[in-house]
């Protein structure tokens, strides 16, 4: 459901798939604003609120949840915020109905079944968690975020309102902002389906580039081109709202079939040691990220270059990706963000471990490669 002002028909959403009975997962910001208030009045039944969602939230946040979500046990889960609320109530409903700790559920493929009736409002424009099969948690255990991706995650329903974002800080616009254009540029530039290997294909957590998956990469790099900037700086201009709004959810859905992979396996580790916003990190390697893929994937790099409103070529999609940064006011570069030169080999070599992105690249990337990238982004 998408358009200004559907929230107010979400109570058709709840109906449609049987809910008589809904837990919200939310934040103490969002219900602050009144956008809890305003789902509680659209819902036709019984509501209990989980106002304790956190950025970047643990899996203990996600089994004291859950725990409030088993003894309320509603028909229906409404997730209303950003990624971090989407990706709490997720996995929240993977740990009830699967009746495990949600730590196991970490990895691909470890929810054993339905997750239950899932409804996802965004409230910022970045994550796509809206649409994928993904949710990215802190592992309470080891300090360490982790992703559980399971298609059992991807959400029933999803009910994107851009008006609910023009209250989203100038900050974290930019950063979902860039956030939503490595998803789609990582998806549009993923090793080809057809190389994956004869047997493994549909049991493997992303599908590679598709032709489905350019349609969607290829709308959100454009709408993103047109509204990125207009949306950071005019944040009460509802048209640039919209385009981004779209844009992260076509994202959200490009990713998550066809895949990421350098510019999110570097900044996984370097999310984690600096806690720096995952949008500003892949903002920071991903030119670097696409000048690396320049000789095999030059054809691509120019579309992206024409879907962005500069010239098609590698160089201008490249420079223009950095122009949007900076005029974003994101970081520019890793020490941006407190890195130290000393830091890029532990960071390549966690990098290099996680194989489900590295082996979606179109270039086959070493560890010399990848610290040649964090180098050049330094």
């Amino acid at each position: 459901m998408f358009g200004p002002g559907v929230l107010n028909e979400i109570g058709n959403a709840v109906s449609q798939i049987g809910g008589r009975s809904v837990f919200i997962v939310t934040d103490p910001v969002l219900e602050s604003l009144g956008i809890v208030d305003r789902v509680k009045k659209a819902v036709d039944g019984e509501v209990e609120v989980f106002a304790e969602g956190e950025v970047e939230p643990s899996t203990k946040a996600v089994a004291r949840c859950a725990e409030i979500a088993r003894e309320y046990g509603a028909d229906v889960t409404i997730a209303i915020g950003g990624g971090s609320n989407m990706d709490l109530a997720k996995l929240t409903c993977a740990t009830v109905s699967s009746g495990k700790n949600p730590e196991t559920l970490l990895g691909f493929d470890q929810i054993p079944g339905s997750v239950g009736p899932l409804i996802c409002v965004p409230t910022t424009s970045g994550t796509g968690s809206e649409v994928s099969h993904s949710a990215v948690i802190r592992n309470s255990s080891n300090g360490k975020k982790e992703a559980a991706l399971s298609h059992y995650l991807r959400p029933q329903v999803a009910v994107v309102d851009p008006e609910l974002t023009l209250s989203c800080p100038r900050k974290l616009t930019a950063e979902s902002g860039i956030d939503a254009l490595t998803h789609a540029i990582e998806a549009y530039l993923a090793t080809d389906y057809s190389s994956l290997t004869p047997g493994n294909k549909g049991t493997l957590p992303y599908e590679g580039n598709h032709p489905m998956g350019d349609l969607y990469a290829e709308k959100c790099i454009d709408l993103i081109g047109k509204s990125f900037l207009a949306a950071v700086h005019e944040p009460q201009n509802l048209e640039a709202r919209a385009d981004m709004a779209l844009a992260a959810t076509l994202g959200g859905l490009a990713f998550s079939n066809c895949g990421v992979a350098l510019a999110h396996a570097l900044e996984y580790p370097i999310g984690n040691r600096y806690k720096s916003a995952h949008g500003a990190g892949n903002g920071i390697v991903l030119p670097e990220v696409m000048r690396f893929f320049e000789k095999t994937s030059g054809d691509r790099l120019s579309e992206i270059g024409q879907l962005l409103g500069v010239s098609s070529s590698p160089k201008a999609a490249i420079e223009e990706i950095s122009r949007l940064r900076r005029e974003a006011g994101l970081p520019q570069c890793l020490r941006d963000i407190g890195a130290e030169q000393s830091d890029l080999e532990d960071l390549v070599a966690i990098s290099a471990s996680l194989k489900r992105l590295m082996d979606l690249s179109p270039i086959s990337a070493s560890e010399a490669d990848l610290g040649s990238i964090l180098k050049a982004s330094f």
